[in-house]
């Protein structure tokens, strides 16, 4: 029997969302409409809805529908709870055993980081983190390093419009100093916040990456500025948090495989 809380037009919204797959990426409007069994005028308004919510985009060359951001961030959220933290656990508890501070796995969801897992050993840092916590990707090492190797039309919709708020005096708070400080970021192959987030509090992450080389999530480790150096950050323990981010991303792309 069919429940009577059920909303017909989120059934056909996610109906047509579900007709996207790796084999079938792109769909014209008469494909939904075959596939759905959907009117021509149902079909075209749940299209056209679901793209000015970002589930959807449209090619302005053959107005094929394709999967959006939003949906993108809704599918990686999923693996985060469950694949990415089952597989970088322990590689996150050997590298915060080693430094002796805490490490955060988070994903990017818009211009904030989310917080998908933490290892905190004993060392107080001074700042509550906790899961599912927000905090602004440009002020966040966690941000840097996934933004720095995103592809460049994704970050562009990233910061299309973003308003960059400034947390402390150390913030960088306007487009183009985080976009010189994003090109730093993916020379080194690592990124600092020092003080931008929280004054007392230095991170350094590295990014997650997929068989392209794009980032889908990264880790940190964040120490107070007053008992470690911004030199020793980098010298010391970034390097520590670069090997770990790699051994992630080489886990993810052999479970992808298997």
């Amino acid at each position: 029997m069919q429940s009577p809380y059920k909303l017909a037009s989120l059934t056909r919204g996610l109906s047509v969302l579900a007709l996207f797959t790796r084999e079938q990426p792109t769909l014209s409007l008469s494909e939904i409409i075959t596939s759905t069994g959907l009117s021509k005028s149902t079909a075209f308004r749940i299209a056209i809805t679901l793209k000015d919510l970002g589930y959807l985009e449209r090619s302005r060359e053959n107005k094929r529908f394709s999967p959006g951001p939003k949906v993108l961030n809704l599918g990686f959220t999923a693996l985060s709870s469950l694949e990415l933290r089952r597989v970088a656990r322990p590689i996150t508890e050997r590298l915060a055993h080693q430094v002796g501070y805490t490490v955060s796995l988070a994903i990017l969801d818009g211009m904030d980081v989310v917080y998908i897992d933490l290892v905190q050993p004993s060392a107080a840092l001074g700042v509550n983190l906790d899961l599912g916590m927000r905090i602004p990707a440009h002020a966040t090492s966690l941000g840097k390093a996934i933004m720095a190797f995103l592809p460049q039309q994704e970050l562009d919709c990233h910061l299309h419009g973003a308003q960059l708020e400034r947390c402390t005096p150390y913030t960088i708070a306007d487009h183009a100093s985080l976009q010189s400080n994003l090109e730093i970021v993916r020379e080194l192959g690592y990124s600092c916040n020092d003080e931008e987030w929280v004054l007392g509090l230095r991170s350094t992450g590295a990014p997650i990456l997929n068989a392209r080389g794009e980032a889908v999530a990264s880790i940190n480790c964040a120490v107070p500025a007053d008992m470690v150096s911004r030199i020793k950050l980098e010298s010391d323990i970034s390097p520590k948090v670069s090997r770990a981010a790699l051994n992630i991303s080489q886990a993810l792309d052999v479970n992808s495989r298997c």
